[in-house]
């Protein structure tokens, strides 16, 4: 009995750790934290490089409709505001880490989860206090969701890109069937079990994403602008779709303190041109000019994804989206990685060890990937989904648990009222844009089911 209860906390201490190296970095993609402490660390230039890295996709391809939703002043301005408060956030992440990891006096900066959970349980405020045996869970199921929905969003993308390429040779095949088509391809991604196997993937990733980029910008800058350019809204319903979109663009903030953890100087990631700054800006300059050129040239007819409005009778325009389709299934096996480590370690946890610890490992993987299948099929609309996705996840992990971890700590080193007005203000947003995102896209949703039902 007793050779049983040592079995099962050394079982739970094993995945507890898991969960933390999947948190920590080892995940995303940064040096494997070493058991002895001595590991590697990261220059500035790798470490901007993993940071912007992280920061852009296929949101950053949507940024046109989301000029579209809001029009070209409003949405600048919008973007403008809550890159600056996702830059405050994250500074905010790290200096809450760098406090916890000199009050506990441990060598390892501590993750996303347990600088959260240490605020919570450090704090002067009961209300605190009481839940922060379980906000390290929330945080981290949080992470599992936008993880799952990142990868329902990019087999969207791969489906819809290329559904427009069959029809350039006349096969007219509905969402559902190419979906079908997809699955083997992601079902391969998504059995890569080791980091070494998708690191050769992460390059053909970017380099594929580059060349789109280019081939964007080339198309988008030529030729007449469309005459339907709006400079605001056109309604007020759509601004949290808008809203939705922007925060789904700023998908990254998982990355913040794994890569300050394995940065070899703190200054160079948090200083006034350090990795943080500096790579939020690069994104920023990403989006901006992707965003507001895409719907400059395309108007009301932008898409979900810019790669779907380039002129797919040109060969050039089709191998660039194939290698897009390529590049963002490269990305899936990335994205997909974190979530299966996760769902892996709950279940071993609970009713594990696991006799065949590789078989069950393909079968969850396949199991969570059909997940991702079913959502990506029950909500086939791009900007919808991604929209959806940033105003329940991204936005909790962007805003609301970095705020309320300052707010919490802050009981116990009596910060400023300028430090807890901004904290409120970023909360205030979050919950707005959160609450009628919500609403303004499930309602979306169910009206394109109506009309798709009713079209047959």
């Amino acid at each position: 009995m007793e050779t049983e209860k040592l079995s099962k906390k050394e079982n739970k201490t094993n995945g507890d750790a898991q969960l933390t190296m999947v948190e920590m970095g080892e995940v995303n993609h940064c040096s494997r934290p070493s058991i002895s402490g001595e590991n590697k660390r990261s220059g500035y230039l790798v470490t901007l490089m993993h940071f912007i890295k992280g920061n852009i996709g296929c949101g950053m391809l949507a940024m046109g409709e989301a000029f579209k939703y809001g029009g070209l002043y409003l949405t600048l301005c919008i973007l403008l505001y809550v890159w600056l408060i996702s830059v405050y956030n994250m500074h905010v992440l790290t200096t809450l880490s760098k406090k916890v990891q000199n009050r506990l006096q441990t060598k390892r900066a501590p993750s996303f989860g347990d600088t959260v959970e240490n605020a919570f349980k450090m704090s002067d405020k009961w209300i605190f206090r009481s839940i922060s045996n379980n906000i390290r869970k929330i945080v981290f199921y949080n992470i599992l969701i936008t993880q799952l929905g990142l990868c329902s969003v990019y087999i969207l993308f791969i489906s819809t890109s290329l559904q427009k390429l069959l029809l350039q040779y006349s096969y007219e095949i509905n969402i559902q069937t190419v979906l079908l088509f997809t699955m083997p391809l992601i079902m391969l991604c998504a059995s890569l079990r080791k980091l070494r196997f998708i690191a050769p993937l992460s390059t053909l990733a970017n380099f594929a994403l580059i060349t789109g980029v280019i081939t964007i910008m080339y198309y988008s800058c030529s030729g007449p602008s469309a005459e339907n350019v709006r400079y605001s809204y056109a309604k007020w319903s759509e601004l949290p779709t808008m809203f939705g979109i922007i925060m789904f663009s700023f998908e990254g903030i998982g990355l913040v303190l794994p890569l300050f953890a394995e940065i070899d100087d703190d200054k160079k990631f948090t200083s006034c041109f350090g990795v943080l700054n500096f790579g939020m800006v690069a994104v920023m300059m990403l989006n901006v000019p992707l965003g507001m050129t895409g719907y400059s040239k395309w108007g009301e007819d932008v898409k979900s994804s810019l790669t779907l409005n380039l002129p797919h009778d040109h060969e050039l325009t089709q191998f660039v989206i194939i290698m897009m389709i390529l590049g963002i299934a490269c990305s899936y096996a990335l994205q997909f990685y974190p979530a299966a480590v996760i769902v892996y370690s709950d279940l071993e946890k609970t009713y594990g060890p696991f006799n065949h610890p590789a078989i069950w490992d393909y079968s969850i993987r396949i199991c969570v990937c059909l997940v991702t299948y079913l959502a990506a099929s029950t909500v086939p609309h791009l900007d919808l989904f991604m929209s959806l996705v940033g105003s329940v996840t991204c936005v909790a992990l962007t805003m609301i648990f970095p705020a309320l971890s300052n707010l919490a700590f802050r009981t116990k080193d009596k910060g400023s009222f300028f430090s807890t007005f901004l904290d409120m203000v970023t909360i205030l947003t979050a919950v707005i844009g959160s609450v009628t995102g919500i609403y303004a896209n499930t309602t979306a949703i169910y009206e394109a089911f109506s009309q798709n039902h009713s079209n047959g």
